[in-house]
């Protein structure tokens, strides 16, 4: 760490001739990007919503892969130290927050790289959302990992729970009911076959003992003759189900886990109460689009008891960012500038945006898809290329100091969190967990984090 602080006191003691990129989002695409940046000689300051950085991997890990989230945050905290790079959290940039877009180029940013991911739960806009027991699959997520916007909120699962979706994060789900230890019915609806499903057999383990495979053959028989229509064999399904569920021996928790497929919900009916308790599915078919598989409503309906509906269909951007949005990210040159791989990473804004040449997108906020970390890598490096063929058409800069930089930027509401005040916090609570006999602690509240950093600021 005092090698560290030297780096950054270097830095900070003259003026910087170079050139200089706000990145906006400190999940894996931010970090990664300011990485790649940095080693090309770039200086970068990164601000994040969140006081911690690691976005879906602090915040969207299951708990007991531990050595995976451990292992990725020791990554990233190297990319942190890096002198090229000023991390600033807890501050909210966009049209709605604490500081513009137009804030940043004022204070000398020449590039703005926005890798804020996708913030916010799709919904389908049924009747009946608005039900008690209806959820999203994000929210349990982020709720068991101690996010604090998250953290306090309360969930009550009843003993009929449907889950709409079939990606990993259904299958989390699924993970964090079975460890409650409450016995219960969990049946996961796909739109599509299951030859369509989205997770994969590393996430599917560790719920696997709890697969009702009876049901299961059951619902995949009776959509046989549509997904054989499309010359689709359920067998690679079977084979992932039977092959984990072998492993992993029966299920002790007293959760029975199903699954129906080409079933679309239409609506959700409550009792009096004001509480879910029924889900109407439309049957569907499928059918070969552009080489896609696609679903179809049939006109056929199907009435189903549910005392708990959880929905896991993926998330999109925040559309008062202030940037355009289409199919739930923002909306990128269809003829860029600085193509990589064939990808547009420039910001597309015709109406709205008097300057966007400067503006670049990466990772979920540019197109939004599964949580993998090695994805997000590579999507953020070639973005960090995008951006560097954009700085080699501009000067560098007098940056005086990157304390200078920022004093020019508006003052924050809240408290903004430097690599020092993260460092403290690191420190104090290993030595919580230490203490505690366990392998990790962490806080789950902006109040406990920021009372630990000013409590270490006093010091």
């Amino acid at each position: 760490m005092g090698l560290v602080l030297v780096c950054e006191a270097k830095l900070s003691e003259k003026a910087l001739k170079n050139h200089l990129v706000a990145v906006i989002g400190a999940g894996p695409a931010g970090l990664y990007a300011s990485q790649y940046l940095a080693r090309h000689g770039v200086h970068v300051v990164l601000f994040n919503r969140d006081i911690r950085p690691g976005g879906l991997v602090e915040y969207a890990i299951f708990p007991d892969k531990l050595k995976m989230r451990f292992g990725l945050m020791e990554q990233f905290k190297r990319i942190l130290r890096m002198p090229e790079i000023r991390y600033v959290g807890n501050v909210t940039v966009g049209q709605s927050g604490d500081i513009h877009l137009d804030h940043l180029r004022q204070a000398g940013f020449q590039a703005i790289m926005v890798t804020t991911g996708a913030q916010k739960n799709n919904w389908l806009g049924l009747p009946g959302e608005d039900l008690d027991g209806v959820y999203q699959a994000n929210d349990i997520v982020f709720h068991f990992n101690h996010l604090p916007a998250l953290s306090g909120k309360t969930f009550q699962f009843g003993q009929q729970v449907a889950i709409i979706g079939m990606g990993n994060v259904m299958l989390d789900v699924v993970h964090y009911l079975s460890d409650e230890g409450t016995p219960k019915v969990v049946t996961a609806y796909g739109r599509r076959g299951p030859a369509e499903v989205k997770f994969d057999k590393e996430t599917l383990l560790p719920v696997a003992g709890c697969l009702d495979m009876s049901s299961i053959r059951a619902a995949v028989d009776s959509v046989r003759s549509e997904v054989s229509a499309i010359q689709k064999d359920p067998q690679q399904f079977f084979s992932l189900l039977e092959a984990a569920r072998d492993k992993m021996g029966d299920c002790d928790s007293g959760l029975r886990f199903g699954m129906q497929f080409l079933r679309s919900p239409r609506r959700l009916i409550g009792d009096e109460f004001g509480r879910v308790k029924e889900i109407v599915f439309e049957i569907n078919r499928l059918v070969e689009a552009g080489g896609e598989v696609i679903s179809r409503g049939t006109g056929q309906f199907e009435t189903v008891f549910a005392d708990t509906v959880i929905f896991s269909i993926g998330s999109r951007v925040e559309e008062d960012f202030g940037l355009p949005v289409e199919h739930g990210h923002f909306v990128t040159l269809p003829d860029p500038r600085f193509p990589i791989d064939g990808i547009s990473y420039e910001v597309y804004n015709p109406d709205l945006c008097a300057k966007c040449e400067d503006i670049f997108v990466s990772g979920w906020a540019r197109q939004p898809g599964e949580g993998i970390v090695g994805l997000a890598r590579k999507d953020s490096e070639r973005s960090a290329r995008a951006v560097l063929a954009f700085l080699n058409t501009q000067d560098p800069v007098n940056i005086d100091t990157i304390a200078k930089v920022l004093q020019r930027l508006p003052g924050n509401r809240n408290t903004k969190v430097s690599l020092e005040d993260l460092e403290s916090l690191w420190m104090d609570e290993a030595g919580r967990a230490s203490a505690d006999g366990v392998q990790e602690f962490k806080y789950s509240t902006f109040e406990e984090m920021l009372a630990v950093i000013s409590k270490s600021r006093r010091s």
